[in-house]
This record gives C-alpha cells, sequence and structure tokens, in this order.
C-alpha cells in the first residue's frame, strides 16, 4: 500500500519512470542478446518462429477477451474477482492449447512445415504458463506497483536471454527462441506470485465472470483486428515470399521498435491504470493524456530518426552483411515504429474510459486497411509492399483514434503533433542537404553510422527546442518535481 500523503500524481509518474529506468535496462541487453542470436541463426529460424506466432494469435482463445483489462478496469479489488480472473485465464488458455492439437492437420495439409506446426503447439502451451502469471503482475500494476513487477520483468528476460544463447550457440536452431519464451514465461509467473503474495484459487464467480465475458465481448472484436494488425504482415511474408524472407522482414521489424520499445512498456504498464483512477476527472485526465503523448515523442522521435537515415549501416554493423536486406525493410517499418505508441495510448486511455469499442473501431479500420492494401502490395512487391501496407494501416488507425480522443479529453494538437513533426521533416531536409555535398560511403561502416544518426538527432532535438523550448523545460521540470517530492508534499497531474 501506498501512504496517503503521496498523491496519485506522484505515484504514476514515479512508477513511469522506474518502468522506464528498467525497460532502458532490458533494451540494453535484448540489444546484445539480439545481435547475437541473429549472427548465429539463420533467417529460417526467426521465420518458423514468427509464422508459428502468427497462427498462436490466430488460435488463442484466452487473447481474444480483454480479461486483463476488464480486472484492471473495476473498480474495487476483492478476492473473488482476483479468483474469477485466474480461473478465466487458466480456463481459456487450455481451451487454446486444445484448439492448436486440433489444427495440426488442418495447416500440415495447407502446406506447413512440421517445423512451424511445432512452434505453434510449443507456444500454446507456455501462453498457459504465461496465463498463469499475469493474475499477480495486474493485480500489482491495478495498484500502480510497478516497481516490483519491473523487477520480475528484468529478472525474466535475464535468465531467458542467456539460455537463448546459450542454446544458439551449441546449434539448437529456431529451438533457442522457443525457449527464450518458455524460459521468460516459467520465470516470469514464479516471480510475480512471490511478489504479489497473493492467495489465489482458479474459482469462478457467476456474476462477475459475466461481467468479465460481456466486458471482453466488446473487446474480442477488437482483439482479432489486433491480430491481423501485428501479425497479419508475417502471414502474408512467409506464405508467399518464403519463411527465409520473413527472417530479414522479422528482424527488421524487431529493431523498428526499437526506438518505441520502451516507450511502449511506459504506456501498456503505467498509463492505463493511471487513466483509469483518474477516469472521472477530466482535466487531469486531459494532463495526464498529453503529458505521456509529449514523453512518446521526445523520447522516440530523435532515435526513430537517426536509425532511419542510417539503417544499412546500423544492419550491416550490428548483424553482419548477411542481413542487409533487412535495411530497406526496416526504413519502411520504422514509420509504423513511431505511430504505435501513439495509438497504444489511445487504447488504453479508452478502455481506461470504460469505452473499449473505441478501441475496437479504431483497430477495426486499422486491420481492414491492412487486409485491402498489403495484400495487393504484397502480392506486387514482395515484403516491401506488405511494409508498406503496415505503414498505411497505421497512418489510417491514427486519423480514426484521435477523432474519438478529441471528444474524451483535450487534446493539445500542437505539442502532440505539429511539433514534432515540424522537427522531424527539418532533420531530414538537413540531412538530404549534407548528403547532396559528400559521399559518406568513403568512410568505414561505424564512422557511416555515428555521422548520419548524430546529425539527424542533433538537428532534431536542436530544432525541436527553437519551436517549444518552454515546454520542455517546464514539463522535464514537473517530472523532476514529483521524482524528489518528500512524502508529505503533494501535486496535481
Amino acid at each position: 500500500m501506498h501512504p496517503p500523503s503521496i498523491s496519485l500524481a506522484q505515484r504514476a509518474v514515479r512508477g513511469t519512470v522506474f518502468v522506464l529506468l528498467s525497460s532502458y535496462l532490458n533494451l540494453a541487453v535484448g540489444f546484445v542478446v539480439t545481435i547475437l542470436l541473429t549472427r548465429q541463426l539463420s533467417p529460417e529460424a526467426f521465420g518458423i518462429v514468427s509464422l508459428g506466432t502468427f497462427f498462436l494469435g490466430l488460435l488463442d482463445v484466452r487473447s481474444k477477451f480483454g480479461f486483463e483489462h476488464a480486472f484492471t478496469q473495476r473498480q474495487p479489488t476483492t478476492p473473488e474477482a482476483i479468483d474469477t480472473y485466474l480461473g478465466l485465464q487458466l480456463g481459456f488458455g487450455l481451451a487454446t492449447v486444445l484448439v492448436a492439437l486440433v489444427a495440426w492437420l488442418p495447416l500440415g495439409w495447407l502446406g506447413y512445415a512440421v517445423e512451424v506446426r511445432e512452434a505453434l503447439l510449443i507456444l500454446a502451451a507456455l501462453a498457459l504458463v504465461d496465463a498463469a502469471g499475469a493474475v499477480p503482475r495486474v493485480a500489482l500494476e491495478k495498484e500502480l506497483n510497478f516497481r516490483a513487477t519491473s523487477v520480475v520483468v528484468s529478472v525474466a528476460l535475464l535468465v531467458s536471454n542467456v539460455v537463448a544463447v546459450i542454446m544458439a550457440f551449441t546449434g539448437f536452431g529456431y529451438w533457442s527462441l522457443l525457449a527464450q519464451v518458455g524460459v521468460n514465461a516459467f520465470v516470469g509467473a514464479v516471480g510475480y506470485w512471490r511478489v504479489a503474495g497473493l492467495r489465489a484459487r482458479p474459482r469462478v464467480n457467476r456474476d462477475i465472470a459475466v461481467w468479465m465475458l460481456r466486458f471482453g465481448g466488446v473487446m474480442a472484436v477488437g482483439s482479432v483486428a489486433t491480430l491481423i494488425l501485428l501479425q497479419y504482415d508475417n502471414f502474408l511474408v512467409g506464405t508467399f515470399a518464403g519463411v527465409a524472407t520473413l527472417g530479414f522482414y522479422e528482424r527488421a521489424y524487431k529493431v523498428a521498435q526499437w526506438p518505441t520499445g520502451l516507450v511502449t512498456h511506459v504506456v501498456s504498464r503505467s498509463a492505463f491504470p493511471t487513466y483509469a483512477k483518474l477516469q472521472d476527472d477530466r482535466p487531469r485526465l486531459s494532463k495526464a493524456f498529453n503529458l505521456t503523448l509529449w514523453l512518446i515523442t521526445t523520447l522516440s522521435l530523435p532515435v526513430a530518426i537517426a536509425l532511419f537515415v542510417s539503417a544499412p549501416d546500423f544492419i550491416e554493423l550490428i548483424f553482419g552483411g548477411a542481413w542487409l536486406p533487412s535495411a530497406l525493410f526496416l526504413r519502411v517499418l520504422i514509420g509504423y515504429s513511431l505511430l504505435r505508441p501513439l495509438l497504444d495510448d489511445t487504447g488504453a486511455l479508452f478502455t481506461a474510459l470504460g469505452k473499449p469499442h473505441l478501441s475496437s473501431l479504431t483497430v477495426g479500420a486499422q486491420a481492414v486497411a491492412l487486409i485491402l492494401f498489403a495484400t495487393p502490395l504484397t502480392l506486387i512487391y514482395g515484403a516491401v509492399g506488405t511494409a508498406i501496407g503496415v505503414g498505411i494501416a497505421f497512418v489510417v488507425g491514427v486519423i480514426v483514434a484521435y477523432r474519438n480522443v478529441a471528444r474524451q479529453v483535450d487534446l493539445a494538437f500542437g505539442d502532440t503533433f505539429l511539433r514534432p513533426a515540424l522537427a522531424a521533416a527539418a532533420a531530414l531536409a538537413v540531412y538530404a542537404l549534407v548528403r547532396l555535398g559528400g559521399d559518406f560511403n568513403v568512410l568505414p561502416v561505424p564512422a557511416r553510422f555515428v555521422l548520419k544518426a548524430g546529425l539527424a538527432s542533433i538537428t532534431y532535438v536542436s530544432v525541436a527546442l527553437l519551436l517549444d523550448r518552454r515546454t520542455l523545460i517546464d514539463r522535464t521540470r514537473y517530472i523532476v518535481s514529483f521524482l524528489r517530492a518528500t512524502p508529505n508534499s503533494e501535486g496535481n497531474p
């Protein structure tokens, strides 16, 4: 429990920053592990696991219902709610395993390799472990106790990454990637239960279960649409271009998420419970929402622009020349990576307000756009066409989502979109002008990367400061004031 003298704003901001710092650590570890695994494993290994992940998402019964969001949104937390949440998680997780078993033969008839089907079955079983661990994790984060869950996340990732690297270097191929998922799920589940200290049994309270199922039923359409949005591109590339090309695409996809990966952690694990606490206070909710958007753009845009301009050099530097086909995919997918956390934030807002249908509407529009654009583009241009289709789908999502956001909170449009867009355009323009005046290719790969990335990111930050120096200073002071606040101090978001 938190002392009552510490305001909700202090708890939320402190929790957000702690998650952010732990995410930096996890990102650093993941960065090194990604390099080691990519240099050791073949593109086919990553393609197999990616295609198996797509089919798991397609067949996963549990993920179709928003039990996690339903449990977080329901106030207050009671033992009956915890027991019911656990029962639903385990019951629907077991159903997923059974569905995956049934799908073995049909997928074989459709021509998918036995390795892809093995990956599906193993991932389905591991999802059941993840379902059990989700209960104490969500219970902790519902009360904004991010410190404890962040420690567990970091430990689970570290252990699972070490196991995956050892297996990759001893010749286990794609099984190394499956082991990474499995160890992370087991260590995480054990850690969350120990830290939370919960006593729960999978017993279902009928009234609570019906409420959660109704809440989840509204989100089910959105869950299917989310699956299409996040995994349909893997299906297209793996089916029409092959698992090797999917391996190149998947590596580029992963790298494209690095600039915003830690921001997404903040949005999904910190923003949603904060919005839920503030759902009846529009002024404070608006300020919290706009602050989160400001954090997203401030932290992610400079890195994303630097990665965009230096993509070929970056891929060659960290993965080796054999992975250069990923560079083109990376440049196209960077745009997607910038839009996703903006959309994750709107999803957190809509669900916290008890309006998950707005999230479903947004994701549904994106899914339709992805199918309509990515499918023909893939057939014509291959995996590059798939990446372009993903970008189009996310632009559609931003347009739909923020039209509804404006009805729920007082949106600061300039801070959210206009000034960051101007700074990004200026950074790209300066980079293009410098490229016209000199040939970077005469330099060694590390020097080319540092020069390109540094030029783009420094230009962005400089222009951003010129456009809105006062906001940057004021909001930085605001966050620091909460981090340094004494237990007796108060504040409002």
